[in-house]
């Protein structure tokens, strides 16, 4: 088994093997391996979107690389985590898919929300039913990203910035209508998101008529940490049996399961694969368990702490910070 993460040492970033919980930097990991072993260099090999551009190709020689590292453990000395920087693991993705509303307990405190605010028609709204429904994605900016360490920095001046633990889902092989029944073919693998929020710019007070801001809401730079590594689909037995937590300062927010989806990812993929092509390393992140902080009026802050976990996958550790002085 093995994950794969993206690093950065000194300025310079690399794809690092995992194994065990040791990280070996890929380049020098297929440099030794070449001298004992008549295996080609692994496609794409520069960047985790590389390697995932020739995943089915990549993946058997990848067990084979992880094999001989855990061999060769005594003979090759590991990096140092601590000399290290996290960084998102797919750097640039051509695509993130976010799914909205999609946890049943989240729709209904959202619901519980909105209709103690007043707003719309309690009658008329989503509450969950799966039947005469779709899938309701929005598209966030690769500029999101942000490292699963990385300090989430607020905007300037006073806005509502909540959490939401997500599942990201990474794709592996490009498609085009995608059967729903076969989007697990197209999935390379597994990682940890927090999609952060900015609630009040969610909804357009000066266009009343055309309601949600998805731009304004979900895509400051930083509001997408995500990771901590890449975990192969191969090692998550069961992805539809996973735990997804989330702590703001050491007390438990989120606390969901992925069975309480009301669309799966592979239905998330079969919507969107009919409306555009999905390619090697679009992410879908999709939809967050009950627990945000609007539906508790309690919004993040400077100081704050947040931990985000999808139970087997890794955990999301990042600190809030203030916006820069002179930021407007």
């Amino acid at each position: 088994m093995f994950a794969l993460g993206t690093f950065a040492d000194k300025g310079q970033s690399f794809v690092g093997l995992v194994v065990a919980e040791h990280i070996f930097a890929l380049p020098h990991l297929l440099e030794l391996w070449s001298r004992s072993s008549a295996e080609e260099d692994l496609p794409g090999q520069a960047s985790l979107l590389g390697l995932l551009e020739h995943w089915d190709e990549n993946f058997p020689r990848l067990e084979a690389l992880a094999r001989f590292a855990a061999d060769e453990v005594g003979n090759i000395s590991p990096l140092e985590p601590a000399t290290l920087r996290y960084l998102p693991p797919v750097l640039r993705p051509g695509k993130i898919l976010h799914s909205a509303a999609n946890f049943r307990e989240h729709v209904e405190e959202m619901a519980a929300y909105n209709t103690s605010n007043g707003n719309g028609d309690a009658n008329t709204r989503f509450a969950g039913e799966k039947e005469g429904a779709r899938p309701y994605l929005f598209l966030k900016a690769s500029s999101t990203l942000g490292g699963p360490f990385d300090d989430i920095v607020l905007p300037a001046g006073d806005h509502q910035i909540d959490w939401e633990a997500e599942l990201a889902v990474v794709i592996g092989k490009r498609g085009r209508d995608i059967a729903a029944a076969h989007a697990m073919d197209h999935v390379a693998g597994f990682m940890v998101a927090n999609d952060v929020t900015c609630r009040d710019m969610l909804w357009r007070d000066d266009r009343k008529n055309f309601k949600t801001d998805w731009l304004a809401s979900k895509s400051h730079d930083g509001f997408e940490p995500i990771g901590p590594l890449f975990v192969p689909r191969a090692y998550v037995t069961d992805p539809g049996n996973l735990r997804i937590t989330l702590t703001l300062n050491g007390v438990v927010k989120q606390d969901g399961h992925i069975s309480d989806m009301i669309f799966s990812p592979e239905e998330q993929i079969e919507f969107a694969s009919h409306i555009l092509t999905l390619e090697p390393g679009d992410i879908f992140v999709t939809g967050t368990v009950g627990g945000v902080g609007q539906a508790t009026g309690e919004f993040l802050k400077a100081g704050d702490v947040v931990e985000t976990e999808v139970h087997g996958l890794g955990r999301l550790k990042n600190r809030i910070v203030a916006a820069p002085s002179g930021i407007e």
